[in-house]
């Protein structure tokens, strides 16, 4: 089943994610001094907990496609899926306690590091789910969510590549703030994907987040605006709870189209991005600017 959910079975025609925390993790260790194959374990057992956090949260949001292939619980029922999720999880931890860094510690600490990242995901998880069935959800707190859900392990990867580097405690956590202000850049992009992104292209349905009734940034900014006729259609069709119909899930699109959501969405990526910035110059970090290249370009895809 892990096999399966990592495309591994068939090589030709399964598609992948981008590895893009793993990735950063790497580029991080090296802008710091060190080699990847020293900072590969850290490398993989990031991924290793992003995925298992993709198989929980496909099964919480009842989502039957991911990377245009069947879920893992969608071909394996929810039962073995959490299952396999869970043994993700603990590969993760032991990819680091039984990697080349156990006996000196710094691998209890990654460890340490990545479980703080691993519980803000669940609190981040839980208030996504929650939000499934209140009335309004601010831009505070939809922040407040993606800061866990997403940019605390972002966060994680950054830190763990400066530890691999032997970089300070103090330098480690500059690349965590690093990081998570780009996995608020990366989600308010992957919300603006999930309403308008081509499905081919994602691997995913279009619109099911707004199927859903998910509070991602087009809504919560949209509904944050002043009263008029399109922001009605939105607020109409997310206070009857439950998932949208198909017809409201166009209306709320077109209504979100003509509010300006995309441009309030790319807006928003760009000033997470800043901070990124900042943060870098702020701390001395990524003296050749090659993480934040990675990183912008990361947050600006358009898939």
């Amino acid at each position: 089943m892990v096999r399966y959910h990592f495309g591994y079975d068939d090589v030709r025609e399964a598609r992948r994610g981008k590895r893009l925390r793993p990735l950063l993790l790497l580029r991080v260790a090296q802008a710091e001094g060190t080699t990847v194959e020293r900072a590969l374990d850290a490398a993989v057992a990031v991924e290793l907990l992003h995925n298992y956090s993709l198989v929980h949260d496909d099964i919480e949001d009842g989502d039957r496609v991911r990377h245009g292939r069947p879920t893992l619980w969608a071909r394996f029922g929810i039962p073995q899926s959490i299952n396999a999720g869970d043994a993700m999880c603990s590969l993760s931890y032991l990819t680091l306690l039984g990697g080349k860094d156990s006996q000196s510690g710094l691998g209890a600490t990654m460890a340490h590091a990545l479980h703080e990242a691993h519980l803000a995901m669940c609190e981040g998880q839980s208030l996504d789910i929650s939000f499934e069935s209140v009335d309004f959800v601010t831009m505070e707190q939809y922040r407040r969510m993606i800061a866990g859900k997403t940019a605390a392990l972002f966060g994680a990867a950054c830190r763990l590549g400066a530890l691999c580097a032997g970089a300070s405690e103090k330098r480690a956590r500059s690349y965590d703030a690093l990081g998570r202000s780009y996995g608020i850049a990366f989600q308010i992009r992957d919300d603006a994907l999930g309403a308008w992104g081509a499905t081919e292209v994602t691997g995913k349905p279009s619109g099911a987040d707004l199927a859903r009734r998910k509070w991602t940034f087009p809504v919560v900014w949209a509904l944050s605006r002043s009263p008029s006729a399109d922001r009605g259609i939105i607020a109409r069709a997310y206070a009857r709870g439950g998932g949208l119909n198909p017809d409201d899930v166009v209306s709320v699109l077109a209504a979100l189209e003509r509010l300006g959501t995309k441009a309030a969405a790319d807006a928003a990526c760009d000033r997470a991005l800043a901070e990124a910035h900042a943060v870098a110059q702020e701390s001395g970090l990524d003296s050749g600017g090659g993480i934040r290249q990675f990183l912008a370009e990361g947050a600006r895809r358009v898939a």
